[in-house]
């Protein structure tokens, strides 16, 4: 019985001694289980994500993009205007360019006779499209609706270059040292972040807009295009009554 019991105790012993080192080996790595940062956007920055692309089609064929531009300022700063340039490049997967399905279809011979006939490879031109904003306040938001005359409707899904410039900034500042910019300076893009769909913000740091914020943001709209059709008038009319009033001193 006592030998019995000391065995027991022997093995009780090496189990508790080696439970560290099991629980040890089972323990998962730091290194492995590491979570990979996600994208940020800066609070400093205006930032903006293009969506909504729709292709516009005529007789079956693409002939444009309409598309929105959302806008988040998130700075202190109240824009007077600004003009964001964007341009998407057109680069094709290697295994999709033409010259590749023609070799697969015709064979390395035939495509290199056709290739020699068509001439030197055309470089795709990129896809270029403008975006004016005007009277941007801070902490405001803003949808801009817009469109382009291209058929690569697909490209703007993809990430792109951008520069905003001209821009115009309504401030009371002795000096810019604090928005990073030099005194007349035109140019602002490193104020804006462009936010893509690969980037995980793109779904959720927009602030959701009300139906009747998007009333209001379109009525303004409508009134200064108004606005500026009643200056026009106005115009026309101060012209035809000094045509008048040069008329009747010639009569």
């Amino acid at each position: 019985m006592s030998k019995s019991i000391k065995f027991l105790s022997v093995l009780l012993s090496g189990i508790v001694f080696c439970l560290p080192a099991l629980a040890a080996g089972n323990a998962p790595s730091v290194a492995s289980n590491e979570v990979k940062k996600e994208p940020t956007t800066r609070p400093d920055a205006v930032i903006f994500k293009i969506h909504d692309v729709t292709p516009v089609s005529s007789d079956g064929v693409v002939t444009g993009c309409d598309f929105s531009v959302t806008l988040y300022n998130r700075t202190a700063i109240n824009f007077r205007s600004f003009t964001i340039d964007l341009q998407w490049n057109d680069v094709v997967d290697e295994r999709f360019k033409f010259n590749k399905y023609v070799e697969s279809v015709l064979g390395a011979e035939e495509a290199a006779k056709q290739k020699s006939l068509l001439g030197e490879d055309v470089v795709a031109a990129p896809l270029r499209t403008a975006i004016t904003v005007n009277a941007f306040g801070a902490d405001k938001q803003i949808t801009v609706k817009s469109h382009v005359n291209n058929e690569k409707c697909y490209l703007m899904l993809s990430k792109a270059s951008y520069s905003v410039s001209p821009c115009d900034i309504a401030r009371n500042l002795d000096s810019n040292s604090g928005l990073g910019l030099n005194n007349g300076e035109k140019e602002c893009t490193k104020l804006f972040q462009l936010v893509s769909t690969s980037n995980p913000e793109y779904f959720g740091q927009f602030k959701k807009i009300s139906a009747t914020e998007i009333a209001a943001q379109n009525k303004a709209t409508e009134t200064r295009e108004l606005s500026d059709i009643d200056v026009v008038i106005q115009k026309i009319v101060e012209n035809l009554g000094a045509s008048d009033k040069t008329l009747t001193n010639i009569n």
